[in-house]
């Protein structure tokens, strides 16, 4: 390199006008910039790749040229400031004559110098480079980000994606042309395989077509989300979050692998010899056979020129990479040691477990045919498991499954087909206080368990919970085989222990996340429960066909909505609606409710004490309308789909808890204090203080929405 001491002020010209172009120059700007420290590197550039190269701490200037003004920029540039080296990967519109003639000392022009047909044009700029004499071989850059990010912008990301648990991985589907494309079918059940293997975050970020995002998200279910449209820095930012990126060959894989995330990028129309990522990036090329295909320059092919492709069985050859194959380079990428700089690997399960590559349960768990679940809390915790249950008994149908749940819990036990038989048991480190401490008790709870011969036992957990007092009772009883997801580390008591999710996730996704770990397939995600089928009019309690559930109270007073505005606004929609109310709770709601039943006056069905929890199952599953606080009342409406509006107390995250799947309206006002988790408001439950009016509208504008025929509101 023999102007390496004497170059101050360098000039990288790339003006071929893709955000793609900008990202394969990166390696090089970087390569300038490491080799001549001294120097200030400006970068001549079209946006909105010109974004991604601010904050770079070695480029002191990025001009941002309007597309059309190619060659007034280098011209304006040029007569602006003096440059002593200027690179250029553009060799159009007499840009090239113009470099040349600036009278910088050297100048290196046209990069894209066609490349041998394997070699990655990528590496061939820093080959033309080197062999110029104007980087030093060993400032290539290798393993460090070629886009820089700034802490703000990462921890904005971070927020933003909220409840997210590991591994998280975004898809691209957003290619422009049409041949560039994977199908939207493909995104869909690739994403629903990756959920399924993985127990994965989804991310799909919104491109040209929004509609298209949404309906990928929607269909792929569970944790899939959508990204809404920001900068190429928010994007950027985004990416850096993930532990993989499936793209098509487009901007945004290339965004990732310049961050070092793990890319696997979809060829079709290009050759990904040429154009593909570094290793350890996968690069998969759709129907390599294909006679049109020109290797050397693919915007030759008739299907770049016109826009699709010429051949009738194809709308892209992309179709041939089948979602299977890419799941198979998942595989591979799952297997590297590193994926770059602050992460670890790319397992998405814990060091404490195997992987399971063939997505199958392991030999130890395929033989269980004794098996004990562990849910110790309330009525509503037991339901949320009902997914976990449900995929437990379809991967293990010879198997018989025991659940062993609170008093309250074990009422669940007729909504519940797939449990064989439920064991009702208070625990000492789930009672509050209330049972004295009797270690004679605790040892009874062994001896129960021991003489029962399970031959595993799952651990179902809330995110504040441990699972190792349970996990030490179950070693104790001699139950080989223990499984839990723990924040603590190395108490040893569990022989399959998965690292904690973020607090914020669903506790649905929580129970299925714990199963998916050792391999359990989950074919479902929705809450579901048994009700009987029966025309509620024929029922002991002799009901109007359509009727408002009102289930006014919790067991926990910081979540309960004021009674009278319950009254008053079940008293409202009943008057629109000509439905009656029909009045829940248990018997022991029975003395604070006459004030309620009087507002309620002739529209109210008292129930209250009157039934059991399958006939509640039962009475919300044939609700038209279901009006409740955050209790097991709302996960009852979520598993049977029936409309409900939740006056969502702030004790609790709205993403640990909330409906899935079920129309609903959850109404609270936001409060500094939530989450408080608190079981008393010392604050006047300011985050339910809500009119009356706002219930009826959100009733009213859900039961529009799903198509609820009503005459008074047509």
């Amino acid at each position: 390199m023999s102007h390496a001491d004497t170059f101050h002020q360098i000039l990288f010209v790339e003006l071929l006008g893709g955000l793609g172009d900008v990202l394969i120059a990166l390696p090089a700007i970087a390569a300038l910039a490491n080799s001549h420290p001294q120097a200030q590197l400006t970068v001549l550039t079209f946006a909105p790749g010109s974004q991604l190269l601010q904050q770079h701490p070695l480029i002191h200037q990025v001009i941002e040229v309007k597309q059309g003004e190619a060659r007034q920029a280098v011209d304006q540039t040029l007569k602006n400031q003096s440059f002593d080296l200027i690179v250029s990967d553009t060799n159009y519109d007499g840009i090239a004559e113009a470099i040349q003639s600036s009278g910088a000392k050297r100048t290196v022009t046209n990069l894209w110098r066609n490349p041998p047909e394997h070699q990655r044009v990528g590496d061939r700029f820093l080959n033309i480079l080197v062999e110029e004499g104007v980087i030093a071989v060993d400032a290539m850059p290798l393993d460090q980000p070629l886009i820089h990010l700034t802490a703000a912008e990462h921890e904005s990301a971070h927020q933003a994606l909220g409840a997210a648990y590991c591994p998280l991985i975004v898809l691209c589907p957003d290619a422009g042309m049409a041949v560039k494309r994977w199908s939207t079918a493909n995104f869909v059940q690739l994403g629903r395989a990756l959920q399924r293997r993985y127990g994965a975050t989804i991310l799909i970020p919104v491109g040209a077509d929004p509609a298209q995002a949404e309906h990928i998200a929607r269909h792929i279910g569970g944790t899939a989300r959508v990204w809404q449209r920001g900068s190429l820095r928010q994007l950027a930012a985004v990416m850096a979050e993930a532990d993989l990126v499936i793209a098509a060959d487009t901007g945004p894989a290339r965004i990732a692998a310049a961050l070092n995330i793990p890319t696997i990028t979809l060829f079709g129309p290009s050759w990904h010899g040429r154009y593909g990522q570094p290793f350890p990036h996968i690069n998969l090329q759709g129907y390599p056979e294909c006679p049109e295909r020109n290797v050397q320059n693919f915007t030759e092919q008739r299907c770049w020129y016109g826009g699709v492709c010429p051949f009738d069985q194809w709308e892209s050859c992309m179709q041939a990479i089948a979602p299977a194959e890419v799941l198979a380079a998942v595989e591979r990428i799952w297997e590297q040691k590193s994926v770059g700089a602050g992460k670890q690997s790319l397992n998405p399960k814990t060091q404490n477990l195997q992987f399971n590559s063939e997505n199958s349960l392991s030999v130890d768990w395929r033989n269980v045919r004794n098996l004990l679940v562990m849910r110790l809390d309330n009525i509503g915790d037991v339901i949320m498991t009902s997914p976990a249950l449900r995929a437990i008994k379809q991967n293990l149908p010879a198997a018989k499954l025991t659940l062993m749940a609170s008093p309250s819990g074990a009422l669940t036990a007729p909504l519940l087909p797939w449990v064989d038989e439920v064991l009702p048991w208070r625990v000492l480190w789930q009672d509050l206080g209330r049972l004295p401490f009797d270690p004679e008790r605790e040892w009874e709870l062994v001896k129960f368990l021991s003489d029962r011969h399970f031959d595993a036992a799952i651990i179902f957990t809330s995110f504040s919970q441990s699972p190792h007092p349970v996990a030490l009772i179950c070693h104790l009883a001699g139950i080989p085989l223990r499984l839990g997801e723990s924040k603590e580390k190395g108490l040893g008591f569990l022989t399959h222990e998965l690292n904690s999710a973020p607090d914020e996730i669903h506790q649905v996704e929580r129970n299925l996340r714990l199963i998916e770990s050792v391999g359990f397939e989950v074919s479902d995600r929705h809450l579901a429960i048994q009700t009987s089928k029966f025309k509620i009019q024929n029922s002991k309690f002799k009901l109007p066909r359509e009727f408002i559930l009102l289930n006014p109270w919790t067991t926990c007073q910081s979540r309960n909505y004021d009674p009278d505005r319950f009254a008053a606004a079940a008293r409202r929609l009943s008057e629109i609606t000509k439905w009656s109310v029909v009045v829940t709770g248990v018997e022991k709601d029975r003395d604070r409710a006459f004030p309620l039943l009087q507002v309620l006056g002739n529209c109210a069905i008292d129930l209250i004490g009157k039934t059991s929890l399958s006939e509640l199952a039962n009475l919300v599953a044939e609700a038209q309308l279901v009006l409740t606080n955050n209790t097991s009342t709302m996960h009852i409406a979520d598993a049977t789909q029936t409309p409900m509006v939740v006056l969502f107390a702030g004790t609790e995250r709205e993403s640990q808890w909330c409906p899935r799947h079920a129309p609903v309206r959850l109404l609270r006002r936001p409060t500094v204090c939530s989450p408080c988790y608190a079981f008393t408001c010392p604050y006047n439950l300011e985050c339910l203080d809500i009119p009356p009016e706002t219930v009826v509208a959100a009733a009213l504008e859900l039961l529009r929405e799903t198509n609820a025929v009503v005459t008074a509101l047509r």
